[in-house]
């Protein structure tokens, strides 16, 4: 007599909650094997409480919250383009016929929804490690450097202050007072506004569709990316906001006469606002007015300040509440961020400290060693710092990106590539494990770098592009935004391309 199938298989007689014990010690790879030994194992490999737990360990649980790559739709171009790496750049699309659904696969469970994450998670880090990336080119202005690269180091006549961008739409602010709309699609710019957007790389945000501009004129301008409609302007700063947050319901504003004063002013506060209807929430203004505050961050509506009386404050944004105030004995803090339960301070004296948000107490402190570590040099002062989460980023005075953990232990520097020693590096944006940096000169080239393994430092993804002039030139020449997808940046002209 011919046995059952269910005899010739006793696992899949065997309860969901028995299978998924059993197969939780299996990795991705495994599980993929078992999926394809019939239907019956690939239904049991096909559970989110087996696919869920894989994601976490490569922290790729933010593409179900920050970014759902479930939902977010493909760049696909009109004509072939070239990956990084040198090939055909088809394989940068994920192939979606490898997640069953009903209408691809009848017959077959569909795929569940932390597998799918993986897939694609995968996939896109796949893309980002091995180079493999499209390519869209907006243009703006009618010479650009293009009309004066026989003066090389002199201004362009027309320049990109900053940069924003969400879903298929890519807004940047320009130096002749417009604001430009782009379909990173089709390559086409939507829209042309007159608005005078401030200086600041951080003044320009979209979310959700809409865009936020802090303006020269004090104001704050939200316009729809679709229609170009503007939607909002909010008044009340007095100065130029050079630096904005905007979460989607929530715009937190700084003002001042640029993002580097140094100066005690009378816009010296931080104004917390509604971007639904533009009302204004909370402000949040220093203790006197000899108090200058020094650098403002924001995270899961909390907002920090670090002011020049060695103090950061903490508020809730929803209902303006000081949560804490935290006492530093650090002289010359220069920045403070924000992080899980956690709020760092930096100073200039190399001196990190790490407090509990709900405790106010401090729980680590450590210094930034200087470039020579044999023989550290105590002038070698970090003047900036970035913080993603897990990694501090220290650029110091010889503008050398050294990496380190939230315990201080240094991981890697730029200065371990050869070719980064001949130019002082300054960091232009950070996401996650990923950060461009480009020449402190503004028309100097720009790289694309990683962390793939926190033990072994920093790895080169790409340099994204050469040297554009070898004078110091402002660094509004180095516009550069990245989503998790997608990455932005500004190129005038290349010197070696070029002939110089």
């Amino acid at each position: 007599m011919a046995l059952s199938v269910s005899t010739k298989d006793p696992f899949s007689n065997l309860p969901n909650e028995l299978k998924v014990l059993v197969l939780q010690h299996l990795s991705a790879e495994d599980l993929c094997r078992v999926a394809l030994c019939n239907r019956s194992w690939r239904e049991a490999a096909n559970h989110d409480a087996l696919w869920r737990p894989l994601c976490r360990e490569k922290r790729w649980e933010k593409f179900d919250a920050v970014v759902d790559l479930c939902v977010e739709p493909p760049f696909i171009p009109s004509s072939p383009q070239h990956g990084g790496d040198g090939g055909v750049g088809d394989g940068v699309t994920f192939a979606f016929d490898s997640v069953v659904t009903g209408l691809n696969w009848p017959g077959l469970v569909n795929t569940c929804r932390w597998k799918e994450i993986y897939m694609k998670a995968r996939h896109l880090e796949g893309n980002w490690k091995n180079n493999r990336y499209r390519v869209v080119s907006f243009h703006f202005g009618s010479a650009g450097y293009e009309g004066n690269k026989e003066y090389v180091g002199s201004e362009p006549e027309l320049t990109l202050r900053s940069l924003a961008c969400d879903g298929n739409s890519l807004a940047g602010a320009l130096s002749n007072d417009t604001l430009h709309i782009w379909d990173i699609t089709s390559g086409k710019r939507r829209h042309f506004i007159k608005v005078d957007v401030s200086k600041g790389q951080k003044a320009l945000k979209m979310k959700n569709g809409i865009i936020a501009a802090g303006c020269i004129d004090g104001k704050i301008r939200m316009y729809c990316a679709v229609t170009g409609e503007q939607l909002q302007a909010m008044s009340g700063h007095r100065l130029e906001v050079f630096c904005l947050f905007f979460d989607g319901d929530t715009i937190v504003s700084i003002a001042g006469k640029s993002d580097r004063d140094r100066e005690v002013r009378a816009d010296s506060d931080i104004r917390v606002w509604n971007a639904k209807d533009g009302t204004s929430r909370f402000v949040f203004e220093s203790t006197s007015d000899d108090v200058r505050l020094v650098y403002v961050d924001y995270l899961d509506k909390t907002v920090a300040g670090a002011y020049s009386d060695r103090k950061i404050r903490l508020w809730d944004a929803q209902s303006g509440v000081c949560k804490q105030t935290i006492v530093s004995d650090a002289n010359d803090m220069i920045s403070c961020h924000l992080g899980d339960g956690i709020v760092m301070s930096a100073n200039r004296g190399n001196v990190i400290k790490v407090w509990n948000v709900e405790s106010g107490e401090c729980i680590r402190h450590f210094d930034v060693p200087g470039v020579d570590f044999e023989d550290l040099d105590p002038y070698d002062e970090s003047f900036s710092f970035e913080f993603n989460g897990e990694f501090l980023f220290a650029t110091s005075e010889d503008s050398n990106v050294r990496l380190f953990n939230l315990d201080g232990k240094f991981i890697g520097d730029t200065k371990s590539y050869d070719f980064a020693e001949e130019y002082n590096l300054c960091i232009r944006c950070v996401l996650g494990n990923k950060f461009i940096a480009s020449a402190e000169v503004g028309g100097g080239p720009m790289y694309l770098w990683s962390i793939n393994d926190p033990d072994a430092g920093f790895r080169l993804i790409n340099p994204l592009r050469g040297l554009m002039c070898d004078d110091e030139v402002n660094d509004v020449y180095s516009a550069a935004w990245m989503s998790e997808t997608k990455l932005a940046f500004v190129q005038y002209f290349d010197m070696d391309k070029e002939g110089f």
